[in-house]
């Protein structure tokens, strides 16, 4: 009887044993590995851009009273062209353009808010990038581990929500101060050579929505690995 017991124990154990090799052959270890070289890869690159942003903001302080480079909306009416030119080709229809979407030129004396504000929505934004590759790591690690459910994924992925969320959004905000922060820029306009042009007030948004839709499919997936390590819990102790 001792024998018979011994045998089907071995059975059961050996079954075991192959399926354990069985899910682990399955699991898509070179994907994992893509992941996690991609991740490292854009640690990297915000490392880079850390030192990046900071620098360039230094420079820019130190230059401001010369003039540094700055990109801006005028609001100018452009000029609406009444035909085709060049022997036809495509064209701007009369009326589409109510104004230029952006300028780019040397200006002096910009206010030092401008750039700092400026700067640190890079700032933000690039170490969003970087707080995303480290749970995207914890991920990879946990689902090359054989724990897919484990609660850290849960977790990862929680703290990846509220990290895409706060990242972005802050980075949004920080461009759309920076960005009101702007002073009237008087330069001559073409439809009046001989005087200025005065830019009339646009709306800078400071808010988006797709880190609250991103946000919200990461908090559901979190949900749906928390229910997983729930089931995979109270089945650990089945026969």
């Amino acid at each position: 009887m001792a024998s018979l017991v011994d045998r089907h124990d071995y059975r059961y154990v050996s079954c075991m044993a192959e399926t354990v090799d069985i899910a682990r052959s399955l699991s898509p270890r070179s994907s994992l590995r893509f992941v996690s070289i991609v991740s490292i890869a854009a640690l990297v690159y915000a490392t880079y851009g850390v030192v990046s942003v900071v620098a360039e903001m230094i420079s820019r302080l130190a230059h401001r009273g010369t003039g540094i480079a700055l990109t801006w909306d005028p609001g100018l009416a452009a000029p609406q062209p009444t035909q085709a030119f060049y022997g036809g080709g495509p064209f701007i229809v009369p009326g589409s353009t109510p104004y230029f979407t952006a300028m780019t030129g040397t200006v002096k004396d910009v206010p030092v808010e401008v750039i700092v504000f400026q700067s640190l929505g890079d700032l933000v934004s690039v170490l969003t990038t970087a707080g995303i590759a480290i749970c995207v790591l914890v991920l990879a690690r946990m689902i090359a581990g054989g724990a897919p459910f484990a609660r850290a994924s849960a977790r990862a992925l929680t703290v990846l929500a509220i990290v895409v969320f706060v990242g972005f959004e802050g980075a949004t905000v920080l461009h759309g101060v920076s960005a009101m922060s702007v002073p009237t820029v008087m330069f001559a306009a073409p439809q009046q050579p001989d005087g200025t042009y005065n830019p009339p007030g646009t709306t800078t948004a400071i808010f988006t929505f797709w880190p609250v839709y991103i946000s919200a499919a990461l908090v559901a997936l979190a949900a749906v690995f928390r229910a997983g390590a729930l089931y995979q819990q109270d089945s650990s102790g089945l026969v």
